[in-house]
């Protein structure tokens, strides 16, 4: 049964414990994504994320079995929604960039209404079915998102959630893990170029340009732009480069 994400964020475990270390197994899925659930016991829902068939457990907490069809997605790196159409109304809500939502017919100036009766500014926002082609730009969105192992939203964001949720506004549907993005995506080329995805062992970024890469990673503890060579003198080697 397919269950939508109520709240800003929501970790995907791997085991049904918030005590627990976080391991492989593990995601995360943002407002408005959908967890397809397989089991619900003791406050908690055993499925797949919808978007990559990926496996866990979800507090039922963040789930309601009320799905709709979202209009919107979200494309600033975080939007705020109001109460009132302005932006000296109380905060409602802070939603990350990939979350989705339901559109009303009311607009009041710069903002639109969301199903729920808030309202958000609508230049934050895009028709569902819209893509951006340039994914170096939506990169460029998290710059300083802190790291945050299993994150796929601007709250936290690990280094294949980063290229995930960055390619996915483009239009091109990616795996979770880095091993899986490597083997799937694109072809092998010996030099880097803008857009470039370039795969570590363990890690994974995007080519800024010609010489610097966009990633999230633990050394910084954020998402950063920085020289490939400098990354590469840190002990981190190439495994390919490749060209979508």
């Amino acid at each position: 049964m397919k269950y939508q994400i109520i709240s800003p964020i929501a970790d995907v475990h791997g085991v049904p414990d918030t005590d627990a270390l976080r391991g492989k197994f593990e995601t995360q899925l943002v407002f408005g994504e959908v967890f397809n659930v397989h089991e619900e016991k003791n406050d908690w829902c055993k499925g797949v994320c919808t978007h990559d068939e990926y496996p866990g457990y979800i507090e039922s907490k963040h789930l309601t079995k009320a799905v709709t069809n979202p209009t919107h997605i979200i494309t600033a790196a975080r939007s705020y929604t109001y109460r009132d159409a302005t932006i000296k109304s109380p905060m409602i809500n802070t939603l990350s960039f990939g979350s989705r939502i339901t559109i009303t017919s009311a607009v009041h100036q710069d903002y639109a209404q969301i199903s729920d009766g808030s309202w958000i500014y609508k230049k934050n926002i895009a028709p569902i079915d819209t893509i951006d082609k340039n994914h170096v730009a939506t990169a460029m969105k998290f710059l300083e998102t802190p790291y945050y192992w299993g994150g796929r939203s601007s709250f936290g964001i690990d280094c294949s959630g980063l290229v995930q949720v960055v390619l996915a506004r483009a239009g091109i549907a990616v795996l979770r893990d880095t091993e899986m993005q490597e083997n799937a995506l694109g072809s092998s080329v010996d030099t880097p170029r803008a857009g470039d995805i370039v795969f570590f062992s363990g890690h994974v970024g995007i080519m800024a340009n010609d010489r610097d890469l966009i990633h999230a990673n633990a050394f910084h503890m954020k998402v950063t732009i920085e020289l490939l060579n400098v990354i590469v003198e840190r002990g981190i080697k190439i495994t390919s480069i490749r060209r979508l």
